[in-house]
């Protein structure tokens, strides 16, 4: 399998996890979508230019980050099973996945993009709305260890990318479950390894930049 992503994408960052948690064996191509080859490269394999793009042996090709994991998990049976077997359970599972996807995600970009803007009652009200959404979210975490219950799923793989992007714009540690989430996934293999791709690319970006300057 080869895998299309970039690092600071948090669709790409749910793919990652997913691949470490299935020990997944897989080539990994990182891409710049601002660089005219890369982006010729990526365009013969998908038109649609989105990342994380998975290709498998038969030439198909997956650019959706729920529908990667939903193709590991039925194929690779090895490492953590990220959707259950109980169609209850499973049902949980992709509702929380949404929810990170459709609402926290969104509500994160809205946020973080009214920040450069002076509009600051606006900014206010976004950040109300994504507290409000974080505060679902804790409360959820009050009777699971992880998001879905005790086994780590695909649900966690969409929502620890979303906390990774407020970790230093937010004070996680204030809620007290997702404060108790947001720890215990830093010690998890697969999120650690992602962690470490971030922090290597940010550092790898920075040096570049004060090489062009």
């Amino acid at each position: 399998m080869d895998l299309y992503y970039q690092p600071l994408l948090r669709q790409s960052q749910k793919a990652l996890i997913a691949l470490y948690e299935k020990q997944a064996s897989f080539y990994p191509h990182e891409i710049d979508l601002s660089n005219a080859f890369n982006r010729r490269n990526l365009q013969q394999i998908s038109k649609s230019l989105r990342l994380p793009l998975l290709q498998i042996q038969t030439g198909e090709s997956f650019d959706d980050a729920t529908i990667i994991i939903e193709y590991l998990d039925s194929y690779i049976s090895s490492g953590t099973q990220l959707i259950p077997i109980d169609k209850t359970q499973a049902l949980y599972v992709r509702i929380y996945d949404r929810l990170s996807d459709n609402v926290l995600d969104k509500a994160i970009d809205a946020w973080l993009a009214s920040q450069s803007q002076a509009n600051q009652l606006q900014t206010k009200q976004l950040e109300k709305n994504l507290v409000n959404i974080l505060t679902e979210f804790d409360q959820r975490l009050a009777d699971n260890h992880w998001l879905c219950g005790d086994s780590f799923t695909l649900a966690d793989c969409a929502f620890i990318p979303c906390l990774k992007a407020l970790e230093n714009k937010l004070h996680l540690l204030d809620y007290q479950h997702i404060g108790r989430y947001w720890i215990q996934s830093k010690l998890r293999g697969s999120v650690s390894q992602v962690l470490e791709e971030i922090e290597l690319t940010l550092v790898t970006s920075q040096s570049e930049q004060l090489a062009i300057t």
